[in-house]
């Protein structure tokens, strides 16, 4: 009676090891039926059939052949294993007991010839199945098998499909590798440590004057070159007066001629006209003349300017209408005008200018002009620390009639314009660190937190200029930066601590590791900084 058993198809290209693969990978199958192709690489020696029947039996599997070559069939027979002509056979259970020999001729018998069992074929043909089976092309004679009685075909499993673990071997060894090779780098070159020192540090300080001016050479301890830097720039534009005035009712004034003309009994004393004299028209119209004058005499003439007591239009008067000279005795003295008066005005109001006006026009035109010449100056300065003369870019503005005049309009012209010293910064500011150098005690340095400042006192358009320095900091004993990574490199976090905490005036030590912790810091001072700061008070004893 033939057992079912698990259907493996054999490549024509596997070897003995790959099908020993495969029946350990059926632990759950009793039987394991391997179809043979012709010129299969894993079985073309007993000893290949010897090994699979070893490895069969350790693994307590009975293995049957399928294979139309008899020399298969033959080698499996010796080796102990089940061989069948072809899968017609093996559904119907008929096995080969003893294998026909390759192109033997038939034999010569008058008996006839044994009747073929159903469901055997003469020049056997092994059927492909999913797995690829060798074809027997060429007809061969009918082996001897032992009928048996037919059975339904057993349903098959489908063999195991892809590569066998064999042929990823290679590549999980390499992977493998890998790994150790990237754990071992990361553990040497990725870890950093950072070594923070608190050092008590001893205040110092110093005040520095330095000298600027243009043209100073490099080399002096408190001088430093500058250069003087100007910019400009100004237009005229046209200004509109909104200043109110009041003005008084004003005089007529004008010009009166006085004439002296004596015929008897005269002298020839000159005639004295009073300032205050008082003139007048023959409608009552009165007028003062201003200055005191002279008129020769027995004839002569003089002018006075007058102007009209009663302020007014109504003063205004035309010409040769000022005939009178009031409380006056002598006949020989006249007056006249010989033009009219004028100016003669009632009280109003006026339009003047007033300092806003001006100043209107100089702010408007400063806030775009202001920025301008400040652009101007840092660009001439190129790059280097400006400081302003005086009180920096400045507007000034000047029209063309004076506060307080009564016009309808004015010119005004706006100048903007800034003046400043230029100089490197660095320079300055080295100064000022060296100047507290020198106050450093021997076998001490000076923090990296110095606060460096400085104060212009005298700033002037030439270029020449004083700073008021002022330097302060802190220092503390000198440490050998390389030589403490050195000494930590390789050390356990605690050990380091407890070696940085023993540093002169260290009052206080931190080491921390990233991107994750070791119990060792980095194996290269490299991967190690050192920071110091500076804390306030005394080390701890």
């Amino acid at each position: 009676m033939k057992t079912l058993a698990k259907l493996l198809y054999v490549e024509a290209d596997e070897e003995i090891t790959d099908l020993v693969d495969r029946l350990r990978d059926l632990s759950l199958e009793d039987a394991v039926t391997f179809v043979v192709p012709e010129r299969a690489r894993a079985l073309q020696s007993p000893m290949s059939f010897r090994l699979l029947k070893r490895y069969a039996d350790s693994y307590g599997k009975r293995v049957n052949l399928v294979s139309g070559d008899p020399r298969l069939q033959s080698m499996s027979l010796e080796a102990g294993l089940t061989a069948y002509p072809s899968l017609a056979a093996y559904d119907t259970g008929t096995e080969v007991h003893q294998p026909a020999l390759v192109d033997e001729p038939p034999a010569a018998s008058a008996a006839p010839a044994a009747p073929v069992p159903v469901g055997v074929e003469t020049g056997s043909r092994v059927a492909a199945g999913a797995g690829g089976v060798a074809t027997l092309d060429r007809p061969r004679p009918t082996s001897v098998i032992s009928a048996a009685p037919k059975k339904p075909p057993a349903p098959t499993k489908p063999a195991r499909s892809g590569p066998s673990f064999n042929s990823y071997r290679p590549y999980v060894i390499g992977a493998g590798a890998l790994a150790i090779v990237a754990l071992l780098v990361g553990i040497l070159y990725l870890p950093s440590a950072t070594a923070t020192l608190s050092v008590s540090g001893t205040p110092i300080k110093a005040d520095i004057t330095l000298l600027g001016a243009p043209g100073t050479a490099a080399g002096s301890p408190d001088h430093f070159a500058t250069r003087a830097v100007h910019a400009d720039q100004s237009q005229t534009l046209p200004g509109t007066a909104t200043g109110q005035k009041q003005i008084d009712a004003q005089p007529s004034t004008g010009s009166v001629t006085f004439t002296y003309s004596c015929t008897f009994f005269c002298d020839n004393n000159a005639k004295t006209i009073a300032a205050g004299t008082s003139v007048s028209t023959s409608d009552g119209k009165q007028y003062l003349t201003q200055k005191a004058t002279t008129v020769s005499s027995p004839r002569g003439s003089a002018s006075a300017q007058v102007k009209a007591v009663q302020p007014g239009p109504s003063g205004n008067t035309e010409a040769h209408t000022i005939t009178n000279i009031n409380n006056s005795r002598d006949f020989n003295l006249t007056v006249d005008n010989a033009q009219a008066t004028a100016g003669g005005a009632d009280p109003r109001t006026a339009t003047v200018i007033q300092q806003s006006d001006i100043d209107g026009i100089r702010d408007v035109y400063a806030k775009d002009a202001v920025p301008q010449v400040t652009d101007q100056l840092t660009s001439k300065a190129q790059g280097l620390k400006l400081v302003m003369v005086g009180n920096g870019v400045q507007a000034t503005a000047t029209s063309d009639h004076k506060v307080g005049e009564e016009v309808s309009g004015m010119t005004v012209t706006v100048k903007v314009t800034g003046d400043g010293v230029a100089f490197d910064d660095k320079p300055v500011k080295q100064m000022l660190k060296s100047g507290l150098q020198h106050k450093l005690s021997s076998g001490t340095q000076l923090t990296n937190n110095l606060n460096l400042s400085y104060d212009a006192i005298d700033v002037a358009a030439d270029g020449h200029i004083t700073l008021n320095g002022h330097a302060s900091g802190f220092s503390t004993p000198v440490f050998l930066e390389s030589n403490i990574r050195g000494h930590l490199k390789g050390m356990s976090p605690s050990n380091a601590h407890a070696f940085l905490q023993s540093l002169p005036n260290v009052v206080d030590a931190r080491v921390t590791q990233s991107p994750f912790g070791l119990p060792w810091l980095p194996l290269f001072s490299s991967r190690i900084s050192l920071k110091i700061q500076e804390v306030s008070g005394s080390p701890s004893s």
